[in-house]
């Protein structure tokens, strides 16, 4: 009904009762004479056009009583909330991974889609991620924080081998945490200035989005 207060009539309330004659009650409501005032008019015309203003003024107060408030869902998870964590890797967080033979592990946090579509090698994908070092938490990089999910091949050698393992075994929408030791991550390089130190062990939260042929 608030979105109606543009719309204002100004009728008068000068008329006798003679002139207006209130409409039945609508949805419920009894109108009364001050609910739907009209303006006097000559005789030959008044009963035409109280007739229309009583359709006028009814509908009105359907409108009023009628139109549904604003929809109102479930609030809708902030993007990346899942993946975000606070502080060093207490130890049970570290639970429950399997370890590949490679030394790479990972543990499902959420299923992906149900055809279990997965990524072949070569394959261009796009995934979400958030990047924490094992030794004390802190995180590095995130795609959340830009708001837009990396793209790159799958398999082609143009991420750390951790991810191209990691990728190619999960389905689109899917949802991973990966622990990821040096030599399937930057080994002994020291990556962006100190930010991820030499023979880091990385802990990753993957999220992967989409894949095109």
């Amino acid at each position: 009904a608030a979105h109606l207060c543009g719309a204002v009539v100004l009728l008068s309330l000068a008329c006798g009762a003679s002139a207006f004659s209130p409409p039945p009650s609508v949805a419920g409501l009894r109108p009364t004479a001050h609910a739907f005032p009209v303006m006097c008019l000559p005789p030959t015309h008044q009963s035409a056009d109280v007739d229309r203003r009583v359709a006028l003024a009814a509908g009105l107060a359907v409108l009023a009583v009628g139109l549904p408030g604003p929809a109102r869902g479930a609030p809708k998870e902030k993007a990346g909330k899942w993946a975000q964590h606070d502080g060093p890797f207490e130890p049970e967080e570290l639970e429950g991974f399997t370890k590949t033979e490679s030394g790479l592990q990972y543990k499902i946090l959420k299923e992906g889609m149900e055809n279990g579509v997965k990524p072949k090698a070569y394959s261009k994908v796009k995934a979400h991620y958030a990047g924490y070092l094992l030794a004390n938490g802190k995180k590095f990089d995130a795609s959340y924080d830009r708001g837009k999910p990396f793209g790159f091949t799958a398999g082609a050698g143009g991420v750390i081998k951790g991810w191209d393992e990691a990728i190619v075994d999960m389905a689109v929408g899917e949802r991973r945490i990966l622990i990821i030791p040096p030599e399937l991550a930057y080994g002994n390089r020291n990556v962006g200035n100190g930010l991820i130190p030499a023979k880091s062990t990385l802990v990753f939260y993957i999220e992967l989005v989409t894949l095109a042929t």
